[in-house]
């Protein structure tokens, strides 16, 4: 005869425990911010890295004819193309840091939160470090115990599947856009 240990039961929470906090639908919002912060980044930058593009490309084109054209304050001119950008990059910069800490921060309400709900296991806010970890972990740790919950993961994943196909997207126009350009030069490169 064999003897089988009893099987281990769940913990749950009673019927009616809320499964989302306000501070669960932060987390799972912040991927979205920075979706949309990288919409506006990768539209800012894109003007200007053609607009660079086109001016280098001019250069290069008239260094055949005149090798003085590598003047300094040429050279000064087509860096201040970019500088527009580099400070629109810059500003973002802070503000996806200020949103990470956000984040960081609301994991850990979170948490709190869901102790004083009381959830006996929580996802732990420390895994908001690794951005879109803590609100899937979260969910599935309510899921488990509440039966639902399962939001905030759906939000996390398809947010971040969003920045992957914007960049995807996004680096294939650049590039084909370059490579317009590039066939566009042709005859005044040879």
């Amino acid at each position: 005869m064999t003897y089988a240990a009893p099987a281990a039961s769940a913990p749950t929470v009673p019927a009616g425990t809320p499964v989302h906090t306000r501070w669960g639908w932060v987390t799972a919002l912040i991927p979205v911010a920075g979706v949309v912060l990288t919409i506006v980044q990768l539209w800012m930058m894109s003007a200007v890295m053609l607009d660079y593009f086109r001016q280098l490309a001019a250069l290069i084109a008239a260094s055949r004819s005149d090798p003085g054209v590598y003047d300094p304050a040429v050279m000064n001119g087509l860096m201040a193309t970019m500088m527009p950008m580099w400070i629109g990059v810059m500003v973002l910069s802070v503000v996806s840091w200020g949103l990470y800490g956000l984040g960081v921060v609301a994991a850990y309400f979170d948490f709190q939160e869901l102790g004083r709900l009381g959830y006996p296991k929580r996802f732990h806010w420390a895994w908001n470090f690794l951005s879109p970890v803590y609100p899937i972990g979260r969910a599935v740790v309510v899921q488990r115990q509440a039966g639902a919950g399962r939001a905030t993961m759906w939000i996390s994943i398809g947010a971040l599947a969003a920045s992957f196909l914007i960049a995807a997207v996004w680096t294939v126009w650049l590039v084909l856009a370059i490579l317009g350009e590039v066939s566009a030069l042709r005859g005044t490169l040879a």
